[in-house]
């Protein structure tokens, strides 16, 4: 997470959130910050802003430096361009920093403001108040594991002989049964935007199976959308009920990048017999389950709703 240290927390920092509904701009306006706690003799301040979840090079937004203060004055708006439907799925971060020697950095206190609360059409809300800054959450990147969003996703085993078949074959003649494992990516939302509030998504799929023998596929672009929906189907030939117990799906988001950049990963979910083990003990126990009633339903589909990580 970079190269800086803490200092213990005091002050206040002033701003105020304006949102253009015709524009679809968030304006954050820094103003100022007083008391703040670090004493160094060469004082360089600044502030820097995210819409959480997203904490890419992208989303993050800075003042200028002030220098040889602990009550640095600002001035500066800090805009994003963002959805309304988005706005309801962000927290701002606002967070005081100063910059020391060798670029090192030291964390002064933050704000954090989820909005989904704030009512962006009260003219009282867009006034500039006073926030006392806090001390930064408990390794807030470590901690509950953070949603990059849900993706919803139909699934079915498609076997030949039809679902009562599989109950007769099991612990007999189950790996002559090949069939097949079908998906349809439907879509995704709340997923980690672009400042503009837009992204080029896709999903890939990769199956994982007993032998390491990896089956890719991945669907097309949709461009330009916030929310989008593919109603893509993957489809996994050649695979018996016997592989699938032991085998599991990753499926991933990502958001293309422009031509010789890397694309940017939105976030992913496992099912599968290891199941989703970045959500923690609840969703791998979730993920496995559902890859259960996957396998035990054969020619039926089950609908499923991941979250991300």
């Amino acid at each position: 997470m970079g190269n800086f240290d803490n200092a213990n927390v005091t002050g206040e920092i002033e701003f105020a959130i304006r949102y253009c509904f015709k524009t679809h701009s968030l304006e954050i306006c820094i103003k100022a910050c007083k008391n703040l706690a670090y004493g160094e003799e060469k004082k360089k301040k600044y502030v820097k802003t995210y819409l959480l979840p997203d904490r890419s090079s992208q989303g993050k937004r800075k003042t200028g430096v002030q220098r040889n203060t602990v009550d640095p004055t600002f001035q500066e708006t800090l805009k994003y361009q963002v959805a309304p439907a988005q706005l309801v799925t962000r927290q701002l971060q606002v967070s005081v920093w100063h910059l020391g020697t060798l670029a090192r950095r030291v964390f002064l206190g933050e704000v954090i403001i989820p909005l989904a609360a704030w009512d962006f059409e009260d003219s009282t809300t867009q006034s500039f108040y006073w926030h006392p800054l806090r001390a930064k959450a408990e390794k807030y990147e470590d901690s509950a594991p953070q949603s990059n969003g849900e993706l919803a996703v139909r699934a079915k085993l498609v076997l030949p002989s039809g679902p009562r078949k599989l109950q007769e074959a099991q612990g007999t003649d189950e790996l002559s049964l090949n069939g097949q494992l079908c998906l349809v990516v439907l879509g995704a939302k709340n997923l980690p935007v672009r400042p503009d509030g837009t992204l080029n998504s896709f999903v890939k799929g990769c199956l994982t199976l007993p032998d390491q023998q990896k089956l890719r596929l991945k669907s097309p672009v949709l461009k330009k959308q916030a929310c989008p929906q593919w109603k893509h189907s993957f489809v996994f030939s050649g695979v018996t009920p016997a592989q699938l117990r032991q085998s599991s799906l990753e499926l991933t988001v990502w958001d293309q990048a422009l031509l010789g950049m890397n694309d940017r990963l939105l976030g992913g979910a496992r099912l599968g017999s290891k199941g989703d083990t970045a959500g923690g003990g609840d969703a791998c126990s979730q993920s496995k389950l559902q890859w259960q009633k996957v396998l035990s339903s054969p020619n039926l589909w089950t609908d499923m709703t991941l979250v991300l990580h």
